[in-house]
């Protein structure tokens, strides 16, 4: 077993069968502390030397080694008196502190400055390692004050004791762990260096690195999976679906597999326009997914029309029109994109704040040329695009309309009996031979507005950039 292991092994028996008790010291009560008597004779119990003389030998083993400390006579040997000795928690073992950073040693030199000087105050060598590390981690000194007052916040909030038996306990650990200008800190190599330069492991040693890790389970609580680890664990598995190295696209290839749909599709443009059941299940992924499929878009245009709230995806739809178009087109569009939009009376005016409509004016009017005004409208699209994500978009996956297009796709549709007549619920009556065919509207965005009644030729399908509509 390695020497360290062993010196572990002991020191964890002795805290395991050591009585701290409070001790009188001047008038002074001392918390959780043992004299060098009694830890000579637990060495004795628990280490098994053959005498008293190789029991002290061991205590100063784990004196020098961080294992414990002195409360009142810091620096001193080992003394098998009535000297007061404080045995130091697993967290501050070696074992645990390989590798001690500057950041972590500007943090505790940070925090002793904002407590009582008198008691806490630092010593001339904590000075100048403390001006030493202002300069060499200015980049980060804001993250070190932060934390400094975070822990000390934290450590205002337990009792007095315990309070001062960590305090206790931190500055002993410092006292022989603090980092060098480029030597070792107190060992010649890291822990498990050492470790590995004696001989390799066997049962024994695992066992004991089992015991280690049950000890820093407890003294650190916080080793626990990031709540970002869980947050993309579930975004992976609600995207493998539609992942073609995990899942096979349909139809499949029929030049390596031996189904033949991809055949029997149907060339006619009508039945084309039918989205497939996993390109409609996509949609219920995010919003994004969603406005950047031409059919979803019109689904979801569809939708916010039944709420009298279609102007945001138009309002949304005509500023990426905007950043596409040509030099020439900017400052006519952004025109009428402000005139029917933001201008006060608009006819379809958006829900923006005055704060968000106030730097959207004055970034149209601050705009020197093409580049600045075609993202003039930044601000107006973020908000109301964030409306429509949060608002509309929730309200649009629990709709009859999107579960009416997921069934069309589910069932395959034909040429008759389309998505859009699942949608208005249409089936397979005939239109009308009175009515009349609705009136287009000049609307951004949009080269045909949505009639309130819909069959299955009156909503062609958006191609370009998800704005323009080819004409049939």
């Amino acid at each position: 077993m390695p020497p360290l292991t062993k010196i572990e092994v002991l020191a964890k028996r002795v805290m395991e069968g050591a009585q701290l008790k409070t001790h009188k010291y001047f008038r002074i009560a001392v918390p959780h502390a043992i004299t060098g008597q009694q830890l000579i004779a637990l060495v004795l119990e628990r280490g098994a030397p053959d005498d008293e003389a190789e029991a002290s030998h061991l205590a100063s083993l784990l004196l020098h080694h961080g294992y414990m400390f002195p409360v009142i006579e810091h620096g001193q040997p080992f003394k098998d008196d009535g000297t007061l000795y404080r045995l130091q928690r697993p967290y501050f073992w070696p074992s645990q502190a390989e590798l001690v950073p500057d950041v972590e040693y500007a943090i505790y030199l940070n925090k002793r400055l904002l407590r009582n000087e008198q008691k806490h105050g630092l010593e001339e060598d904590e000075v100048e390692s403390f001006n030493r590390l202002a300069d060499v981690l200015a980049h980060m000194w804001a993250f070190i004050v932060q934390q400094s007052e975070l822990q000390l916040k934290q450590q205002k909030e337990k009792k007095k004791v315990d309070k001062v038996v960590f305090d206790s306990e931190e500055r002993a650990f410092w006292k022989i762990r603090k980092p060098s200008r480029g030597g070792p800190n107190f060992l010649e190599d890291p822990y498990m260096k050492i470790e590995k330069k004696i001989r390799r492991q066997n049962a024994q040693g695992y066992r004991c690195l089992m015991d280690r890790l049950r000890f820093a389970i407890k003294t650190k609580p916080w080793l626990k999976a990031l709540k970002a680890s869980d947050t993309m664990v579930t975004w992976v598995d609600q995207r493998a679906e539609f992942d073609p190295f995990l899942h096979p696209p349909q139809p499949s290839n029929p030049w390596i597999s031996d189904e033949a749909s991809f055949w029997n599709q149907p060339t006619d443009t009508s039945s084309a326009e039918i989205p497939t059941e996993k390109r409609v299940k996509r949609w219920g992924l995010s919003v994004q997914e969603l406005v950047k499929d031409p059919i979803g878009r019109q689904v979801l245009e569809t939708f916010l029309e039944s709420e009298f709230s279609s102007e945001n995806i138009r309002f949304w739809i005509a500023i990426q029109d905007l950043k596409y178009a040509p030099n020439e087109q900017i400052y006519e569009k952004a025109g009428r994109i402000r005139e029917e939009f933001l201008a006060q009376g608009a006819p379809a005016q958006v829900n923006v704040d005055s704060r968000t409509l106030d730097m959207t004016l004055d970034c149209i009017a601050k705009a020197k040329d093409a580049s600045q005004m075609r993202f003039a409208f930044y601000n107006s699209e973020e908000h109301v695009f964030t409306l429509m994500a949060k608002d509309s978009y929730p309200r649009f996956v629990r709709s009859q309309i999107y579960k009416a297009v997921l069934t069309a796709a589910q069932q395959h549709g034909t040429k008759r009996l389309g998505w859009r007549n699942f949608v208005f619920n249409m089936g397979t009556t005939k239109k009308p031979t009175s009515s009349k065919p609705s009136k287009p509207q000049d609307s951004i965005g949009t080269s045909q507005a949505l009639p309130k009644q819909l069959s299955s030729d009156s909503l062609p399908v958006r191609q370009a950039h998800g704005v323009k509509t080819d004409p049939e």
